[in-house]
């Protein structure tokens, strides 16, 4: 029966009739069972000590968040799973960086799409000219600071990019990114969280981030002392962003991210740890291949005399390949089996690997780089893999890529260096000037012929695009490819070697 609890009408008519009191607890009683779900009750053996937080998105993760990041971290270091997680992940959505591909709207500015092509060909290379001095530390370019903000951020839970301005010598653009680790952003002087300041990001009365405090250097770094906390507003007094906080949100009103393997991060520190013993078990194995046996009369006899050095004690002896002993009168070598390499360790290691891919939304295969089911389950498992991948480039150009390449825009088109009507004064133009398709890696493929065949034929009954299935199978730019090809088929042609064949049909003879 649920846990019943009476209320005032109940103790009414407790107090003058006790039978319908009763006959209502029974009712009460029926009903919870009949439409409660099971996985609410108190009763169950299963579930009555099951006492779990309710608590918001920051009472439950702000306090856990620096054990969370430090195990996560120390995973990213040395569990190989963990390491392959997150590398795995970081490749699968950024690759070797998304490529831009401007999309203007030629609706709404009212001009040609042979206009449009124009200014997306000039803001493309324009573009490819900011990424190369984008990084504030002058180390790395734009695709390198994507492939470190993705891995930061599922390692992590949360990264910073910080807009920054330095005109360097030979610099066309000032505009500067400043990553910045999650453990820098902080409440200042590590005051207790409140309403107004969670994790050091300060919200205003709806909700709405408008200043993070950041430190003067990392809390953790070889001088922690003397710490400072700067606010640095999230926007300028028009409305310009200044601070990219990328994390993804699990909950509402959560106000910092959570590293990526937070829900197996004992799983994976077990089954490091039970990796690492069996290592360990079967390198003393192959150093043993007998141990003594002594008559009880020859207890009291010398130590088995083998090589020594200073770490051993007096009773140990040093095992290695190929190491002689002696032996005490009366001893004799016996046979020794440790039964190692253990020969279940992968029939029980795959099923936890499995669990742990659920959980991070990679499929077993992808997690531990092993193709060896069918056909068909491993297409499928690429499949999910890309599903997730695909969904979590959404999540981080939108968050990253965009808003950057938004800034590099007003500063091209302030500096007179982009000619574009109407960016400063209408946000609809604005937003038209700055559409953006952003490339990754293509989708993998385990039988490229039959695929190929398969786009072809989408491509004729006009379910799909040729530059579609560029997107989405080989990468790169369908007009940028059909110009090449352009200049290939003169190639040819001046070499004397006529068009080239299409896949599928005879070769012309010269």
């Amino acid at each position: 029966m649920s846990e019943y609890r009476q209320t005032v009408l109940d103790r009414v008519v407790a107090a003058f009739s006790p039978q319908a009191a009763l006959a209502r607890m029974h009712a009460r009683a029926r009903l919870d069972a009949a439409f409660g779900y099971d996985g609410g009750r108190r009763d169950r053996r299963g579930l009555k000590r099951w006492r779990p937080s309710t608590g918001s998105a920051d009472a439950d993760t702000l306090r856990d968040l620096p054990d969370l990041r430090g195990r996560s971290r120390d995973l990213a270091r040395n569990a190989p799973i963990a390491v392959g997680a997150i590398s795995t992940t970081t490749t699968g959505v950024v690759g070797e960086g998304l490529k831009l591909q401007a999309t203007i709207d030629t609706g709404a500015l009212g001009i040609t799409p042979e206009q449009a092509d124009i200014y997306q060909r000039e803001q493309e290379r324009e573009w490819d000219v900011f990424c190369a001095t984008s990084d504030f530390t002058r180390v790395q370019s734009f695709a390198e600071m994507q492939q470190l903000a993705m891995s930061s951020a599922l390692e992590s839970g949360d990264v910073f990019a910080f807009r920054r301005f330095r005109l360097d010598s030979g610099d066309v653009y000032g505009t500067k990114i400043q990553l910045v680790e999650a453990d820098r952003v902080s409440n200042p002087n590590w005051q207790q969280d409140t309403d107004k300041i969670s994790g050091g990001v300060e919200i205003n009365a709806d909700g709405v981030p408008v200043a993070y405090h950041l430190t003067n250097r990392h809390p953790g770094g070889l001088r922690g002392a003397g710490l400072k906390w700067t606010a640095v507003q999230a926007r300028t007094d028009i409305g310009i962003q200044t601070v990219l906080h990328v994390f993804e949100r699990k909950r509402p009103e959560q106000t910092r991210g959570v590293p990526f393997l937070a829900p197996v991060i004992e799983h994976i520190k077990q089954l490091s740890t039970y990796s690492t013993a069996e290592v360990d078990a079967a390198v003393v194995s192959s150093f043993m291949t007998a141990v003594v046996e002594s008559s009880a009369d020859e207890e009291n006899s010398d130590p088995v005399i083998g090589e020594k050095d200073s770490s051993l004690a007096s009773n140990e002896v040093k095992l290695g390949p190929g190491a002689v002993i002696s032996l005490a009168p009366g001893e004799k070598l016996a046979s020794f089996n440790p039964e190692r390499p253990n020969v279940n360790f992968d029939a029980f290691v795959k099923p936890f690997c499995r669990e742990i891919g659920v959980a991070l939304d990679l499929p077993v295969e992808l997690l531990l780089k092993a193709f060896t089911a069918s056909y068909s389950a491993s297409r499928a498992a690429l499949e999910l893999a890309w599903m997730s991948w695909r969904r979590r480039r959404a999540w981080f150009a939108g968050r990253f890529c965009q808003p950057v390449y938004e800034w590099m825009m007003e500063e091209a088109v302030a500096s007179g260096r982009l000619n574009r009507p109407g960016f400063f004064s209408d946000p609809v133009i604005r937003a038209a000037w700055c559409g953006a398709l952003w490339i990754g890696p293509q989708r993998q493929s385990l039988n490229p012929y039959q695929e190929a065949q398969a786009d072809a034929l989408d491509i004729q009954t006009g379910t799909k695009t040729i530059e579609q299935v560029c997107m989405e199978r080989t990468g790169g730019d369908f007009e940028k490819k059909n110009e090449q090809r352009a200049r290939e088929q003169k190639a040819r042609q001046a070499a004397g070697l006529g068009v080239a064949p299409v896949a599928g049909t005879p070769t012309p003879d010269p």
